[in-house]
C-alpha cells in the first residue's frame, strides 16, 4: 500500500500516471453493476448485478421484460450517469487531492468527515457484495465441495495479499487482468446465442414504475464512483488536460457497465420468465444464483478467470477506504496505511459469509442505499465547483488550504442540501420497510414496492444555493 494518505503529492512527476493508465483502472474494476456502481463493482460481480436486477425486473411484471427494452434503459441510464464520475475525475490532476480529501471544499472540514464515513461503509459493503459473487463461483467450480463461507475467506485473503504489494503493482494487476476476463464474457455470450429471445414488454402503471425503479438501481452502481474517481489520478501531472481525463474515465465506465449489464439482461431473457428458452440454466440460477448459472453455461476454467476481477475490484476497495478513513479523524490519519487493507477485511467477510445465501436481495438492498447519499453528495461537489468557484480550479488554493480547516466552508449549505434530499428521498422511496407519498402514488397498488426515485437535484438546489450564497456573506468561507 502507498504510505500516502490524504495529503498533496508535490512529486507527481516521479509517480506519473498517463490518462490511458486511468481507462485502464476503470475498466477492469468495473463498477461497478446490471447496474449502480460501483461502485465501482468486478465484471463478474457487474454480470451478477445484471441478472439479479433483471431478475428482480422480471419477478415484479405480468411478463418476462424485453431485452430491446432493457437494453435501452441501461444504455440511456449509463450514459447520462457516467458523466457525473468522469467529471469528479479531473479534480485529481488538476488539485492533487484524493477525493475525500477535496470534499473539504464544499462539504466543510467536518461535512467531509460525514461523507468520508459513508464512503468506508460503500467500500466495504461493495467488498462483501463482490466477494459474494466470487464465492459463489468458486463454490460452483468446485462442484459444491466448498461452502460460500470458505470461497469468502480464499477471496478476500488473495486480495489482502495483492493489495498489500502497493500502488504500482496494483496498477499492474488491474491493467491486464480484465483481458481474460473480458474473453469468458465472450464466451458466455456465444454459448446463449443459440437460445437469445425478445418478447414484447408490456405497458402501464405496473411496468413504468418498474422501469423507473430499474432505472434508479442502475443510477446507484455508475454514481458509485463519485467518491473514489480522483483517488487514482492523483499522481498525473497538473497539466493533464480536463477533457482528456474526463473522456477516458467515461469511455472506462461506460464501456463495460454498457456491454455486461446487456450480457446480464440478454441472459435473464434465457434463464428467467415463466417460459425460459433455456431449462436447465433458469433452474441453476434459481438454485445457486450467479453461481449457478456460471456453472450450468462455462467450463471451471474459465469461472476461476471471472474470480480474478472480484480480486482486482476488491484491491480498489481496500486502498480507497484506507484514504477516507484519514479523512474521518484526524488521529485516524497518524495509523499507518497499512493497517486499514487488514481492518476493512476483517469487516467485510463476516458480512459476505452473513449475506452469501441472497446475493440478489442483498444487492438490491445495499444499492438502494447507496444511491441516496452519493446522489446529494456529487449535487453539493459539483454547485460548489460550478457556481461558487466558476470552475476554475485555482481558486480552490489546494497546495495552501487543503488542510486548514480556517480556509474551508462551515458546511451550513451542505448540510441544508443533505437535509432536501433526505426529505426528498423519503417521499420518493418505496421499499418494503417504507413507502414515501411521491413513491406510493408511482407504484400505485399494482406495484406498491416497484419504485425508488430518491432525492430530486431541484430539492438540493433550492435548498443549497441560497444557503451557501449566505454562508459566504456573513461567514465569509
Amino acid at each position: 500500500m502507498s504510505t500516502k494518505s490524504v495529503s498533496p503529492d508535490p512529486e507527481k512527476q516521479e509517480h506519473s500516471v498517463d490518462a490511458l493508465g486511468v481507462h485502464d483502472d476503470k475498466i477492469e474494476t468495473l463498477n461497478v453493476l446490471d447496474g449502480p456502481a460501483p461502485a465501482p463493482v468486478d465484471p463478474t460481480s457487474l454480470w451478477g448485478r445484471s441478472l439479479a436486477l433483471s431478475a428482480t425486473l422480471e419477478r415484479k411484471s405480468a411478463s418476462r421484460p424485453a431485452a430491446s427494452s432493457v437494453m435501452l434503459i441501461v444504455f440511456f441510464t449509463n450514459a447520462a450517469t457516467c458523466v457525473l464520475p468522469a467529471y469528479m475525475a479531473t479534480f485529481g490532476p488538476k488539485l492533487g487531492l484524493r477525493q475525500m480529501t477535496s470534499a473539504r471544499y464544499s462539504w466543510g472540514w467536518h461535512g467531509a468527515k460525514v461523507v468520508a464515513l459513508l464512503n468506508c461503509i460503500a467500500c466495504v459493503g461493495w467488498s462483501a457484495i463482490n466477494t459474494i459473487a466470487g464465492a459463489q463461483t468458486l463454490r460452483a467450480v468446485a462442484d459444491e465441495t466448498i461452502s460460500d463461507a470458505a470461497g469468502v475467506v480464499i477471496i478476500a485473503i488473495i486480495t489482502l495479499a495483492l493489495g498489500m504489494l502497493g500502488y504500482k503493482y496494483v496498477h499492474i494487476y488491474e491493467k491486464w487482468s480484465w483481458i481474460p476476463t473480458a474473453i469468458t464474457f465472450f464466451v458466455v455470450l456465444g454459448c446463449a446465442a443459440k437460445d437469445l429471445v425478445n418478447v414484447p414488454m408490456g405497458t402501464g402503471q405496473l411496468e413504468a414504475s418498474n422501469a423507473l425503479s430499474f432505472m434508479g438501481v442502475i443510477f446507484g452502481f455508475a454514481v458509485g464512483w463519485v467518491s473514489l474517481a480522483s483517488d487514482y489520478n492523483v499522481y498525473q501531472p497538473e497539466e493533464t488536460p480536463a477533457w482528456k481525463t474526463f473522456a477516458w474515465t467515461y469511455a472506462g465506465l461506460i464501456v463495460p457497465l454498457v456491454l455486461i449489464e446487456w450480457l446480464g439482461a440478454a441472459i435473464m431473457c434465457v434463464a428467467g420468465g415463466g417460459a425460459p428458452s433455456n431449462a436447465d440454466w433458469a433452474a441453476a440460477y434459481e438454485a445457486n444464483e450467479l453461481g449457478g448459472l456460471l456453472n450450468a453455461v462455462l467450463v471451471p476454467f474459465c469461472m476461476v478467470l471471472l474470480v480474478l476481477s472480484v480480486i482486482a475490484n476488491n484491491i480498489i476497495n481496500v486502498y480507497s477506504m484506507g484514504l477516507s478513513i484519514s479523512v474521518v479523524g484526524v488521529w485516524l490519519a497518524k495509523v499507518p496505511r497499512l493497517v486499514w487493507p487488514v481492518v476493512i477485511t476483517a469487516i467485510y467477510i463476516p458480512i459476505a459469509i452473513a449475506g452469501a445465501d441472497s446475493f440478489s436481495t442483498s444487492l438490491e438492498d445495499f444499492m438502494n442505499v447507496l444511491g441516496y447519499w452519493l446522489a446529494i453528495f456529487v449535487t453539493v461537489v459539483l454547485l460548489e465547483h460550478f457556481v461558487f468557484r466558476g470552475g476554475d480550479f485555482a481558486r480552490y488554493e489546494a497546495a495552501e488550504t487543503w488542510n486548514r480547516q480556517d480556509r474551508t466552508p462551515m458546511g451550513i449549505a451542505a448540510l441544508v442540501a443533505f437535509l432536501f434530499g433526505a426529505l426528498g428521498t423519503a417521499m420518493g422511496m418505496a421499499q418494503v420497510w417504507y413507502i414515501g407519498k411521491i413513491g406510493a402514488l408511482v407504484g400505485g397498488a399494482v406495484n406498491p414496492f416497484g419504485v425508488t426515485l430518491g432525492s430530486s437535484s431541484p430539492g438540493r438546489l433550492r435548498g443549497s444555493v441560497p444557503a451557501r450564497y449566505l454562508e459566504l456573506k456573513y461567514i465569509g468561507r
